[in-house]
């Protein structure tokens, strides 16, 4: 009570100096940015950035100067840091690299073989030596971005049910599909999706060629033609190859060594 009194019968003059605001007001204060600022809004850049930020993994303020209003340039060029030569004449980086905190997803546009080449030499001359189908596509019709690997059966038809995702290219590569190479557990199953008459025949047959997986004759690669004598060496007496210098001149069928020719059966039963 008495402190109202006290303010109420001061002076006139003295009343308004004690209500006023003695110090100029600033319409803005600015304070000096430091790295852990930028966590506090952009969050998700600054994750990026420790995930797949690459060699741009560095203090935001290496490459961001300022902060509006401040500075309101503060996206660098790319040539500021990159100053060799241009992957290719594109229309600018960000046509591949879209996202500078993330620099290495690379996003392809069609028709962009010609920039590959400046990097994948290899698998474009893989692609001209080996004609296929593949050799007439763009590489983005695989490839939608850098380093992605499309599954064969977007495109391509398993040779058979047991087949999975990464099973094609276990005897294909990619940019030479038509050059087949094979390890040895390949089933016999995947051979018989092309070549069924043989597959069949196999199956049927009572000799031992029946229990023998192909590629344990067709070893290494497709088309190769083993050798009889690499695993049957000479079973027949001298008087059978005086007459007949080849294995095929009586088994003309090698999947099936119990088919021989006629002509070859009335010899032995002669005998």
């Amino acid at each position: 009570m008495i402190l109202i009194c006290f303010v109420l019968f001061l002076p006139a003059r003295v009343s308004e100096a004690a209500s006023s605001d003695p110090l100029p007001r600033k319409s803005e204060v600015r304070a000096k940015v430091t790295a852990g600022d930028c966590r506090k809004c952009h969050q998700d850049v600054v994750q990026t950035l420790q995930r797949k930020g690459a060699a741009h993994t560095e203090l935001c303020l290496d490459c961001h100067r300022g902060h509006p209003p401040a500075d309101m340039e503060i996206i660098p060029a790319c040539a500021d840091c990159h100053r060799n030569e241009a992957h290719f004449s594109l229309a600018g980086c960000t046509t591949c690299h879209q996202n500078p905190h993330n620099p290495l997803e690379i996003h392809l546009t069609r028709d962009i073989t010609g920039p590959c080449l400046t990097c994948h030499e290899e698998q474009v001359e893989q692609l001209r030596e080996h004609p296929s189908i593949h050799t007439k596509f763009q590489c983005t019709a695989c490839h939608w971005y850098h380093g992605q690997i499309q599954p064969c059966q977007n495109c391509h038809l398993p040779h058979s049910d047991t087949m999975g995702p990464e099973s094609c290219r276990t005897c294909h590569r990619a940019h030479m599909p038509l050059v087949v190479t094979y390890g040895e557990t390949i089933p016999s199953e995947d051979c018989g999706s092309c070549h069924t008459k043989i597959y069949e025949t196999m199956a049927d047959t009572w000799s031992k060629h029946r229990n023998v997986a192909c590629v344990t004759c067709h070893v290494g690669r497709h088309g190769m033609i083993p050798k009889c004598l690499d695993c049957h060496g000479e079973p027949h007496p001298d008087e059978i190859w005086e007459k007949f210098e080849k294995c095929v001149d009586c088994h003309d069928v090698a999947h099936d060594l119990w088919a021989t020719k006629a002509s070859t059966n009335k010899f032995v039963l002669d005998q």
